[in-house]
């Protein structure tokens, strides 16, 4: 039997779906029963409507056709009216091919796939229907390109005036309280994102590991029209979206996989892939043609099922619930006829899908987290100290330094970092070492060399290695501040014993792990505090979710160095220094040792956000 179709939204991409439905029509394929839309038909589409019905209420139209089970209902609407719509087919028993992103929320996505059981449900990610997209998911299956170093996606697109002021929707997070999210990573570059993960095989809602997100905007919108977004996959895959709509030369976007053997170049709008140089096309088919391919032979896949779309909505729910877009800086913006362009955005897209880096990591100028935070490798060549990398310096988004390096106390400190003062009686920390009944006195100190990607090896003084540390620094904005997350996860290589002083008998002083450096500060100015109470002496040695550090004196100089941080994230407890010096640590060893066979494994994960200004408790 011949599926009756009936079409909600004739206008913008509707219209592609009224004229592929008409041209299904002329094949025998499907017939239209009736359209769904608001707004008067223009002529082209009183054209392909003919003689059937127009109704802006989709319930009363689908009950007057008596459109049931077999039939498909296409719901091409803006999105805040997708799930009300999606909801009306379904309870019709009839079959969906809802366009991309299916739900404003992610708890709307969960609720429409129990709502959907039973019938089909196919996403409108048109890139997902083409042949070159499977070729590639076949080259990375088989393992032809080697393993898998990471999928990075560029997009430099321009939109115009008109753009943002053809609907009440557009370029907006919401809509009379309703989300909308109209953004460019969840809206027209939505492709990219579900493509890359597809293409990783990582499509379920819980596949998506980790999401980092620099979200910038050139206009004065709502949404986000210049971003960046890196997640990681279950599967480990790192994967970089860098896109614009404020690009210098429009292009086409491409999906790049890089691999160890081979690199491809997937053009998604064109069906092309690129490999070794080779230009191969491919046909695709379209979301509704391939829904009919399913419905007459099961056997064929649905490219885009409802159920697939978990791992995309877990990244349009973090862009949802991330901070406002910042701002990019005029000075970068330039005005051409009725687009915005931004100064140098279409190489750095391309230098972060290449280099899978974000924004903030390359030093991008018009970037909010450019130059709050530098990692590298201690140059200084200073008696006592182990050269290792961390970052300095360290700023607020006011440019405030709040990161100290090689003070005169502790020569060997140097800005936010890991160091380890004991590991099998090896000093990776600097400076001398604790003993028992003889207190600090010189010892062995060991040496931290890079092993990987990411990746450290923590070694004695001849060069052996005695831990492993896969590392990782994220910087994201947060609503008026910014903040910092780092990980570091241990793996033994040997048997080896973790000590601090503190396990070795000087109470108080159980530092080694994650640690802090600030500058040299008037201990007056500086306080600290966590749920356990205020100042060094109640926090230190204790653990707390989290601990906050206010510097400055407001009332003499408001707003002039005055800064807030708020830790969280260890178990551990705390290590705080305010009067002899100040610092913060994450105490490993605070008092007993850590004991890991080989292959044991310990992680550290720390954030912190700083703020300009004394923040309330």
């Amino acid at each position: 039997m011949t599926p009756r179709v009936v079409l909600a939204g004739a206008a913008g991409y509707g219209r592609l779906y009224l004229r592929e439905i008409a041209a299904l029509e002329a094949e025998g394929l499907v017939r239209l029963a009736g359209v769904c839309e608001v707004n008067p038909l223009d002529a082209e589409a009183r054209r392909l409507v003919g003689d059937r019905p127009v109704d802006a209420d989709l319930t009363r139209l689908m009950g007057d056709l008596g459109l049931g089970e077999g039939d498909i209902g296409i719901v091409s609407t803006p999105l805040h009216t997708h799930v009300p719509l999606a909801h009306h087919v379904l309870d019709a028993g009839a079959h969906l091919v809802l366009e991309k992103p299916p739900t404003p929320t992610l708890a709307d996505w969960h609720d429409l796939v129990d709502r959907s059981a039973g019938r089909l449900v196919q996403i409108g990610f048109q890139s997902l229907g083409s042949h070159a997209v499977h070729r590639l998911a076949d080259l990375m299956r088989t393992g032809a390109l080697g393993e898998i170093r990471g999928i990075g996606v560029r997009g430099t697109w321009s939109r115009d005036d008109a753009y943002y002021t053809r609907a009440p929707w557009a370029g907006r997070r919401t809509l009379d309280g309703a989300p909308v999210v109209d953004g460019a990573l969840t809206n027209p570059f939505a492709h990219g994102i579900a493509t890359a993960l597809a293409l990783d095989g990582s499509t379920g809602v819980d596949d998506v590991e980790d999401i980092e997100l620099e979200l910038l905007r050139s206009r004065d919108i709502e949404a986000d029209d210049t971003s960046c977004l890196r997640l990681r996959t279950r599967n480990g895959t790192v994967v970089v979206v860098a896109v614009t709509l404020c690009a210098e030369v429009v292009r086409e976007p491409v999906l790049v996989v890089h691999g160890s053997r081979a690199r491809a170049e997937l053009h998604y709008t064109r069906h092309r892939l690129v490999l070794d140089g080779i230009d191969e096309r491919y046909r695709h088919d379209t979301p509704l043609r391939n829904l009919l391919d399913h419905l007459r032979d099961p056997a064929v896949p649905l490219h885009a099922p409802l159920a697939g779309a978990g791992a995309f909505m877990r990244v349009l729910e973090a862009v949802r619930t991330a901070p406002d877009p910042v701002p990019i800086d005029p000075a970068w913006l330039r005005r051409n006829g009725n687009r915005v362009d931004v100064d140098g955005v279409d190489h750095v897209v391309t230098k972060a899908s290449e280099h899978l880096r974000t924004f903030a990591e390359l030093d991008v100028p018009w970037s909010p987290l450019a130059g709050v935070a530098r990692y590298g490798w201690d140059t200084a060549r200073l008696p006592l100290v182990v050269p290792r990398p961390a970052l300095h310096p360290v700023r607020t988004l006011g440019g405030v330094v709040v990161t100290g390096e090689h003070p005169e106390d502790h020569p060997w400190h140097r800005g936010i970092g890991l160091a380890l003062p004991d590991v099998n009686g090896v000093n990776l920390w600097g400076g001398r070492n604790y003993v028992p009944g003889e207190g600090y006195v010189p010892g062995e100190l060991g040496r931290v060399r890079e092993s990987g990607p990411d990746e450290l090896a923590w070694c004695d003084s001849a060069g052996a290695v005695l831990l492993r540390e896969r590392r990782r620094v994220r910087r994201r904005v947060v609503t008026d501040g910014w903040e910092l997350e780092w990980t570091s996860v241990l793996t033994a290589e040997r048997d080896v014993v973790l000590h601090s002083p503190g396990s070795k008998g000087r109470a108080g002083a159980g530092y080694g792990g994650w640690f802090w450096r600030l500058p040299d500060l008037d201990p007056a100015y500086v306080r600290v505090f966590s749920p356990n109470g205020v100042g060094e002496e109640e926090v230190n040695g204790r653990t707390a979710p989290w601990l906050a550090v206010v510097v400055g004196d407001p009332e003499r100089a408001p707003g002039k160095g005055t800064w807030t941080a708020v830790v969280s994230g260890p178990t551990d407890p705390w290590f705080v220094r305010v009067g002899q010096y100040q610092g913060i640590g994450s105490a490993l060893a605070w008092d007993a040792p850590v004991v890991l066979e080989p292959g044991g494994e310990r992680e550290v994960t720390v954030r912190v956000a700083f703020y300009d200004g004394v923040r309330p408790p």
